[in-house]
């Protein structure tokens, strides 16, 4: 069975993912094409949303002093919005496409609702996500205590 459109590449928290899984998870979100330049998310804007980057490459950065900081960068199979998905608020950074860009997006209520649809695959994609999450948190504690 060929791969629709609306299928998610093997890679990120669905590589582990079959055809089938894969192609019903992405059937929840949606595909967004960006250009160089172009803001994914913009810091202390609403953001309810996890976002898995197809191609391209994104800058995160935040604004210190009247200056951006660049946090770091996005390739493809990364993901940004996951602290939005668990507790939802204001973005804490901007995310800016540095190339054309393709992201998958899913918004919390749509994640809840493949959540209920499919929720073995919908754990395992949870688990992936929550791990990558914390290796970020693990890697920003480690920084700060050699600032220190």
């Amino acid at each position: 069975m060929p791969e629709s459109n609306s299928t998610l590449p093997q890679m990120g928290f669905a590589s582990d993912l079959d055809l089938e899984e894969r192609t019903q998870l992405g059937n929840f979100g949606e595909f967004i094409a960006l250009t160089d330049g172009e803001h994914l998310i913009e810091e202390g804007e609403n953001q309810d949303s996890l976002f898995l980057v197809i191609m391209g490459s994104f800058h995160v950065q935040t604004e210190v002093g009247g200056r951006m900081v660049l946090l770091g960068t996005l390739k493809a199979g990364d993901t940004v919005g996951e602290i939005n998905i668990f507790d939802p608020g204001l973005a804490s950074a901007s995310v800016l496409s540095r190339s054309m860009s393709e992201v998958w997006k899913i918004d919390r209520v749509r994640l809840e609702q493949y959540l209920e649809a499919h929720p073995r695959t919908a754990a395992r994609v949870l688990v992936h996500v929550s791990t990558q999450l914390s290796k970020r948190l693990r890697h920003m504690n480690e920084k700060v205590g050699q600032t220190f």
